[in-house]
């Protein structure tokens, strides 16, 4: 009688641990959901691919197309968009595209704004589908924006060049619209940099920045451009309008915009 009362209660002991013990394995479990849940970083906008606490800089590529290019520029502008696609912006970083046409009504709205979701490369496999990422990143970040290639190269030259009113919107609608972006802000400018609008062109006179910024116009389409920087690469379409006078008008513009040039490269051709 003893004997079966002690095996009674070892059996129930045993019970007892072995409760204890899948409770505790039960609650390890969701402990462990729960922190990875936690953990896990918020997912990044379905539209853009920016992370949700925002992109971590901002670049802008304007692109003039109120000239056609030659063969030789068509060549340097194909392997300067691949380059800062595939190359130059970070991953997280948001990159919009915009066109500099006859019409800057129609031009205000980027062609296509995307953040570099990463390629995957500095994933680990153990934690990450690295596959899904390449494919995501070619698909939906490369493929999209090297497709502006052709959209971005003009058949015929326009009438006008409104380059100064089409900087002023990049300004709004790309840099204010996204005041999120706390990294580096650059813009990148593909142009011949000639403004050519009934209120002021200059292929008809170049005056220095002072004595165009103390105009009606030129107050109306100044830039404002905080702590932006400027990369220029010039169409050289009509090099003896195209000098170092008018290239003191630019930095002036910018300098009074709150930007500052950091680059002036010569697109070959």
């Amino acid at each position: 009688m003893a004997a079966t009362t002690r095996r009674a209660r070892e059996r129930r002991a045993r019970r007892i641990v072995g409760t204890v013990l899948l409770i505790a394995l039960a609650l390890s479990v969701l402990g462990g959901i729960a922190w990875f849940q936690w953990s896990r970083p918020p997912a990044p906008d379905a539209a853009t691919m920016c992370p949700a606490t925002g992109p971590t800089s901002h670049f802008v590529l304007l692109v003039d197309t109120t000239d056609p290019l030659t063969f030789t520029q068509r060549q340097a502008w194909d392997v300067l968009l691949r380059d800062l696609v595939s190359r130059r912006v970070p991953r997280d970083a948001l990159l919009s595209v915009y066109e500099l046409g006859a019409d800057f009504h129609a031009d205000a709205k980027p062609l296509v704004e995307l953040c570099n979701p990463g390629d995957g490369s500095d994933r680990s496999e153990l934690t990450a589908n690295v596959q899904r990422l390449r494919r995501q990143y070619e698909d939906r970040f490369l493929k999209p924006l090297l497709a502006q290639s052709d959209r971005l190269v003009a058949t015929k030259p326009a009438d006008t060049s409104p380059i100064l009113e089409t900087i002023q919107l990049v300004g709004i609608n790309a840099f204010r619209a996204h005041a999120e972006v706390h990294g580096p802000r650059r813009l990148v400018i593909l142009s011949d940099l000639l403004h050519n609008t009934p209120r002021f062109s200059m292929y008809r006179e170049q005056p220095d920045f002072a004595a165009f910024a103390a105009t009606d116009y030129g107050r109306r389409v100044q830039a404002d451009l905080p702590g932006v920087e400027v990369e220029l690469h010039v169409l050289l379409d009509t090099p003896r309008l195209q000098t170092r006078r008018q290239l003191k008008f630019w930095e002036d513009y910018f300098d009074k915009a709150g930007a500052r040039i950091v680059e002036v490269r010569p697109l070959e051709g």
